[in-house]
């Protein structure tokens, strides 16, 4: 036989691939339809290896991809990788460190070399890991986000939005990472409740006579505070407004104002105005004409505008200073334990600053008006639906957007600044010099990058080759965007304004969001915490498939699922349960085929049910229901019931039929698999199951496929009452029946009977087939099984009673892990279904005399 007892992945996953990609399988090709479909993968980091959550990403899509080649689509995977500004230079900075180096030691030309060397080096492996992830890409439309194609249209977009007026550089609070010297986006912060703890503070009118108490959980910014703010309808300060205290620890008079912004209830009700150090004060400044004071560097220290004595000191070490000179100067009322949430560097934890700076902002309200509108009507449909909803809730609440980053590893903005005059800023593509002389005039290039989500933003057309290319016009708009929800607002909502902005049309008909990969334990896996499952070692045991499968398993959109090793197990079995069907079917070939069964036509009949089941929801990425409906119709419906059918009357050009429809149904989860048996059998000669058509249905007799369906019940009822019975063999009477009379050596195999024969009704009759059949068994032992099953039933109670009773603990609810206490449940339901069975047969019994 050409195919070996066992299938082992390892040696054929590699080969199978390079056949793929020699022939030019994933070569975007016209197979038959008018229609195209393209999936553009959003490009994973270049920075290291593949996780598990990119390998369910691959597989959710790649799923996709091959059902739609399949179903003669033009069909494009485009592949990718992301440079990932930021996070790339941290990685690299702490490579850096090993070496007793940081970036502080590099020009920014040789920082930014570094890293490209570093990148570079990873791509043959990430290409690797795509490989063996089993990702149908089209290789030669890889695209990395530092190509010339995206940096051309990162540079022509803000171009666009410089000539139209959306960009303007303007001083303006930043989220700022003091320890990697950059800001970031406010999507971009990770906010974290905090114990901390509110001050109240004592502000002397200006006038010697009374004072304002201020409640700040900031002691430390009061350096720069530039007013004191109550609501205007407070009647406790009502008679205060418009006067002036003095600023405490300075020499300064600021004035108190009204603005409804305040919280009268929240501590004072008296509020200091920060406006350099926190984004409302930010606000109210604007509103009341107020000077912006920053007294934190960009270095995190107090700078040069607060009282000498702060300055140099760390944010941390200038609060305890701070507390320590107004408890001295007896301004300090109270100290109170508070809980609020703290923005933090998701890279370091560093508690982000807002710090004034020049930036390059974009006018979001512009952006943000097509895409609601767009998502309004549906244009872009969402999996799950909720998605669409909140995203439109976020657009509508989106504030401008800060598009520089203060790193060297990035696309430079194309911005020059004159010499002689700050305010006079140009464009220029020249960006690989920092100086070039313009009218006689000297500019110096700005020394940020963009933010990455603005050049990936992009992404969908841009890897395309733009507006004007062959490419842009078969595949734009693309058909599906599949990622995470964690980038729904940062990148998925981008990609839709700029899609919209830049082109006119969105970027993408469809969204799929899926849910993280969670540990085993149901928390997010993360390499600080060690539990991060690598896919790798995972495919090396068990297969590129069983991964592929054991990961879409069971997974809704949107919804955080643990990695479950059993459903890999399961999927690796579900490959080898594949394997030993082509193998059964390849030892037929020297047999003389039989006539058609009525197996065969129940069969067609599935197949046919099946193709139409798992094509719905492909169409509709419902990937396991799909999933779930191939494996039961393999795992039972062929191999349980067909195959074992079949070897009483074998019909070879059926059993072929079957094979070939069946590895065609499966492709798209077991890529491997299928094509390994496919090429090893030669189904098909000098074709590849991965640009085979999807199966069409095959001709079967309605009515012998349905006398097969009885056939089934009749044996399935008989097989559960054996099991129940404890009986080894067994005989089977019937009265009156063609279809029994015709099938009873059938019927005897699949049930393991010794005798099916037509007598008169006795024993235990079947009841879930309109067909009059028994199982003989005499009243003696009919009541000993009974009795026996009674006392199963009592046993059964008392467990189902002590489920109940630790499902009624709150406190085991509240503290046990969460797949106990599923387990516990699903423990109970079986335990339940198991009793009423039993009680049904009890009953049965009864009746025989």
């Amino acid at each position: 036989m050409k195919l070996p007892k066992t299938y082992e992945p390892s040696l054929y996953e590699e080969e199978i691939y390079s056949l793929w990609e020699q022939s030019g399988a994933f070569v975007p090709k016209a197979r038959g339809q008018n229609k195209s479909y393209c999936i553009v993968m959003p490009p994973p980091n270049a920075n290291g290896n593949l996780h598990m959550g990119h390998a369910l990403t691959i597989a959710l899509e790649d799923i996709a991809i091959r059902y739609n080649r399949m179903k003669g689509k033009e069909t494009l995977f485009l592949p990718g990788a992301d440079h990932a500004g930021f996070e790339t230079q941290v990685v690299y900075e702490k490579q850096l460190a090993k070496t007793g180096k940081s970036r502080f030691d590099l020009s920014r030309e040789e920082l930014y070399q570094q890293i490209w060397d570093f990148v570079w080096s990873n791509k043959e492996n990430y290409e690797k890991q795509f490989r063996q992830l089993g990702a149908s890409v089209d290789w030669n439309h890889f695209t990395f986000t530092l190509d010339d194609k995206i940096i051309n249209q990162a540079h022509q977009t803000f171009k666009k939005m410089w000539d139209e007026g959306l960009i303007y550089r303007g001083e303006r609070l930043v989220n700022y990472c003091t320890h990697h010297g950059t800001g970031f986006a406010d999507i971009e912060v990770a906010y974290k409740e905090t114990s901390g703890h509110l001050w109240d503070i004592r502000y002397p009118l200006a006038s010697g006579s009374g004072e304002v108490v201020v409640a700040t959980t900031r002691p430390e910014t009061m350096l720069g505070d530039v007013a004191v703010a109550v609501h205007p309808d407070d009647k406790r300060y009502a008679e205060l407004i418009g006067k002036t205290v003095k600023l405490p620890l300075t020499n300064r008079e600021i004035p108190i104002l009204a603005d409804k912004f305040v919280d009268k209830d929240f501590g004072t009700g008296a509020v200091k105005i920060t406006p350099a150090h926190d984004p409302n004060d930010f606000e109210v400044a604007e509103r009341h004409d107020l000077p912006k004071l920053s007294v934190i560097g960009h270095d995190g220290l107090i700078n040069h505008n607060a009282p000498k004595a702060y300055q140099g000191l760390s944010v941390k070490d200038a609060r305890q200073q701070v507390i320590k000179d107004l408890e001295s100067a007896g301004l300090l009322v109270s100290i109170k334990t508070h809980k609020h949430n703290v923005g933090h560097c998701y890279k370091c934890q560093t508690v982000i600053e807002p710090l004034l700076m020049k930036q390059w902002f974009v006018d979001m309200q512009p952006l943000a008006k097509p895409a609601i509108e767009a998502l309004q009507k549906n244009r872009v449909v969402f999996y799950p639906k909720a998605k669409q909803e909140q995203l439109i809730g976020y657009l509508e609440g989106l504030r401008d957007w800060n598009i520089s980053r203060q790193i060297a590893w990035g696309i430079p903005i194309p911005a020059f600044v004159n010499s002689q005059d700050p305010e006079d800023w140009i464009f220029d593509t020249r960006v690989d010099q920092e100086t070039i002389e313009v009218d006689d005039k000297t500019y110096h290039r700005d020394p940020d990058v963009f933010d990455t989500w603005f050049s990936s933003s992009s992404w969908p057309y841009a890897t395309l080759g733009g507006s004007d290319s062959d490419d842009f016009k078969r595949f734009y708009p693309t058909s599906l965007m599949e990622t995470g929800g964690e980038i729904l607002y940062p990148w998925v909502s981008r990609m839709i304004m700029l899609g919209l902005y830049v082109t006119g049309d969105i970027p993408f008909e469809e969204v799929y969001i899926h849910g993280y990969v969670m540990s085993e334990d149901g928390t997010k896996m993360s390499k600080s915490v060690g539990n991060v499952v690598d896919p790798f070692p995972v495919m090396k045991k068990y297969g590129s498939d069983a991964l592929r499968m054991g990961l879409v398993s069971g997974r809704a959109p949107a919804v955080n699922r643990g990695y479950d090793p059993r459903r890999i197990e399961e999927a690796r079995n579900f490959c080898n349960k594949l394997w030993n069907i082509a193998r059964f079917i390849e030892g037929q070939s020297a047999k003389s085929p039989a006539n058609p069964s009525l197996a065969d036509d129940w069969i067609f009949s599935r197949l046919a049910q099946a193709s139409k089941i798992i094509g719905s929801h492909l169409e509709t990425y419902r990937f396991s229901e799909a999933y779930d409906a191939l494996y039961h119709l393999i795992w039972d419906d062929v191999a349980d019931w067909y195959i074992e059918a079949s070897k009483s009357s074998l019909n070879l050009p059926a059993l072929q039929n079957v094979l070939q429809t069946v590895l065609k149904l499966a492709h798209p989860f077991a890529p491997f698999a299928t094509e390994t048996i496919w090429q090893t059998l030669q189904i098909d000669k000098d074709s590849l199951v991965a640009t085979s058509p999807w199966p069409k249905t095959l001709q079967f007799d309605a009515e012998r496929a349905a006398e097969f369906e009885k056939i089934k019940e009749i044996v399935s009822e008989t097989r559960h009452l054996k099991t129940l019975l404890n009986l080894r063999k067994g005989r089977l009477v019937f009265a009156d029946s063609k279809l029994l009379s015709n099938n009873a050596g059938l019927i005897k195999q699949l049930a393991g009977l010794e005798e099916v024969s037509s007598s008169k009704g006795q024993g235990l009759q079947l009841t879930q087939t309109s067909e009059n059949c028994w199982l003989d068994i005499d009243p003696a032992s009919a009541k000993t099984l009974a009795d026996d099953l009674t006392t199963k039933h009592r046993n059964l109670d008392g467990q189902i009673k002590a489920i109940k009773k630790r499902l009624g603990n709150k406190n085991y609810l509240a503290k046990a892990p969460k797949h106990l206490v599923e387990e516990s449940k699903t423990g109970l339901a079986e335990l339940t279904d198991a009793q009423e069975s039993l009680n049904d047969q009890i009953k049965r019994l009864s009746k025989i005399n």
